[in-house]
């Protein structure tokens, strides 16, 4: 009896071994194969971004290059899908580029400029100037107004605070892109500046919480102006619910037969990064301009360029149109409102766009599904000027508007609609 006893601890003991054994065979298998995947998602970013991002400077691919060195240990060894975004992040932040994208992000990642934060500003000489101040936003409700002048930002001296984190020979676009990164604030807490205008100095307190998605309908469309006789459409930001490129065709068109009498129509691409897709883009510019008319030149990293034309659409709104722009219309937006202006011969009134001057691709990674999206192809106007030198014809100075307190922008839209007025 004692010796089956004996028997029977020492098999369980033997399975025990076994079991063990197993899992410590099966751990590290698990842990390579996870390791592996890390590894070939880092590669397929960073391959995409090598062979086919326009945006390297002087020293940017020995920077890439670089990236690659430093970054991919950390993708490859990270214990969390959050070490491994991390890494992601700290090698796409090497390029400097806020048109460079990841679908998915660390919670402390910064944030996006110009579509997570509510300030816009420019060095002038020494001087750091607030020129826009996104409506409603935390830095408006704050008090922030445009043609502060930012004196200190979290008790640091604005110019110091820059030159901190830009480097002491940062050129001027370095320097503007930091001080808007710097006023973006951190993605929770206070962001604390001490500004100065013609009534004197001040401190303001903006409150930063997460961003959220916006809503409400694709379209908004009304009849606006002293006689209601001019049109008025708004699209909604892309990514705020379920209408796509698909859906977006049969909204405008009802959205326009409502406007179809109507002596013009102002196009609202404000504080947006527009349509969804080049496909979107196509479809809109498609019912405002004659089809085969040339609205962009798109060049490769290989220098061969590509004229995209306007495609059919069975019904055209021909009436005088104007385009609502500032420093928040980015991205597809930006191709939007200059195809409009080439092939529709629309007018821009407001600010300067965000300045993405190239065509986005989009490369989906295969393990993790993230979702990188870059600028791979040089976009230019039909006649060779580069997209980002496109201005808006009504200037619209947010710190001096001339009249429409409430809304400089659209009051100005409205005022090239004047009978008689200055529309082309």
């Amino acid at each position: 009896m004692k010796g089956g006893k004996r028997g029977l601890r020492a098999a369980l003991a033997a399975g025990v071994l076994a079991a063990a054994s197993l899992a410590a065979l099966a751990a590290p298998a698990d842990a390579s194969a996870d390791a592996r995947a890390r590894g070939e998602d880092f590669d397929t970013l960073w391959r995409a971004v090598d062979a086919g991002y326009t945006g390297f400077g002087r020293d940017g691919r020995a920077a890439w290059k670089a990236a690659r060195t430093k970054w991919r240990p950390r993708a490859v060894h990270a214990a969390s899908s959050r070490g491994f975004l991390a890494a992601l992040e700290g090698a796409v932040e090497t390029l400097h580029d806020d048109a460079v994208t990841l679908s998915r992000r660390t919670p402390d990642a910064p944030r996006r400029i110009p579509s997570e934060s509510d300030v816009w500003a420019r060095w002038s000489g020494d001087t750091a100037r607030v020129e826009g101040v996104r409506t409603f936003g935390d830095a408006d409700v704050a008090g922030l107004r445009p043609g502060d002048v930012v004196l200190r930002i979290d008790g640091r001296d604005a110019a110091q605070a820059v030159r901190a984190l830009a480097g002491e020979e940062a050129g001027a676009d370095a320097r503007d892109r930091t001080l808007n990164r710097l006023l973006a604030g951190p993605r929770f807490g206070v962001l604390r500046l001490d500004v100065r205008d013609a009534r004197g100095t001040r401190s303001v307190a903006i409150e930063r919480a997460a961003t959220s998605a916006p809503s409400g309908p694709a379209l908004l469309a009304h009849r606006v102006g002293e006689e209601r006789d001019v049109g008025y459409l708004r699209l909604r930001p892309a990514g705020a619910g379920a209408a796509d490129a698909r859906a977006l065709p049969a909204e405008l068109d009802a959205a326009l037969a409502a406007l179809r009498d109507t002596r013009g129509l102002i196009l609202d691409l404000r504080e947006t990064r527009g349509p969804a897709s080049r496909a979107a883009t196509r479809a809109i510019l498609a019912r405002f301009a004659p089809a085969g008319a040339a609205w962009q030149v798109r060049e490769g990293r290989d220098g061969g360029r590509l004229a995209d034309t306007v495609p059919e659409s069975g019904q055209r709104y021909a009436a005088p149109l104007v385009v609502l722009v500032d420093f928040w219309t980015e991205g597809e937006a930006e191709a939007l409102a200059s195809g409009l202006h080439e092939a529709a011969h629309a007018r821009l009134a407001g600010t300067p766009t965000a300045g993405l001057a190239a065509a986005t691709r989009t490369v989906t990674l295969p393990h993790s599904r993230v979702v990188l999206r870059y600028p791979a192809e040089r976009a230019f106007l039909p006649d060779g000027t580069p997209r980002g030198a496109l201005r808006p014809e009504i200037r619209v100075d947010l710190a001096a508007p001339s009249g429409g307190p409430g809304d400089p922008i659209l009051y100005q839209g409205l005022k090239a609609f004047e009978r008689n007025g200055p529309m082309r």
